[in-house]
C-alpha cells in the first residue's frame, strides 16, 4: 500500500514521460513539489518540458532519498491508474492543470503543503548548493 501518484505534462497521453511517486502522492504534496521547482528557479514545463520534467524528478529524489519511492517511464508503464491520487497533468509555470484517473482534486491545505515545500527546497539546496 502506499500514497501513489503518476505526475506527467498535459495534455494526458499513455505514451507521455511520467513521474511515478508511491508515497506522497496526494495534492498537498505533489504542490509543494512543484512549489519547489518554481522557488529554485527550475525552467517551467512551458519553457523545457524535458529539462522541466528532468528536475523535477531531481527536486521529488532529494526529498525522498533512499533509493525507493520513485520512478520514472513512460506513463503506459507505471501505475497511473493507482487507486490512490490517479495522475496529475502539470504546465504552465509549474502548475497543476488537471488529474486522471482521480475525481476532482480538493481544497489543498496550504499549510502542510508549505511545510513540504520549505523541505523540499532546503533538501534540494544542501544536496546540489542551489540558491533559492
Amino acid at each position: 500500500m502506499g500514497n501513489r501518484a503518476v505526475i506527467t505534462l498535459a495534455p494526458f497521453g499513455l505514451d507521455n514521460i511520467g513521474i511515478y511517486v508511491h508515497w506522497n502522492g496526494g495534492p498537498e504534496s505533489i504542490a509543494a513539489f512543484l512549489g519547489a521547482a518554481q522557488k529554485l528557479n527550475m525552467r517551467t514545463p512551458e519553457e523545457d518540458p524535458a529539462y522541466a520534467m528532468a528536475r523535477l524528478t531531481q527536486v521529488i529524489a532529494n526529498y525522498f532519498g533512499g533509493s525507493t519511492s520513485i520512478g520514472i517511464g513512460r506513463v503506459r508503464d507505471l501505475d497511473y491508474d493507482n487507486g490512490d491520487n490517479g495522475t496529475y497533468l502539470i504546465g504552465g509555470d509549474w502548475e497543476i492543470l488537471g488529474r486522471e484517473f482521480w475525481g476532482e482534486p480538493g481544497a489543498i491545505d496550504d499549510d502542510r503543503r508549505r511545510r513540504i515545500e520549505d523541505e523540499v527546497v532546503h533538501k534540494t539546496q544542501v544536496l546540489t548548493g542551489a540558491k533559492q
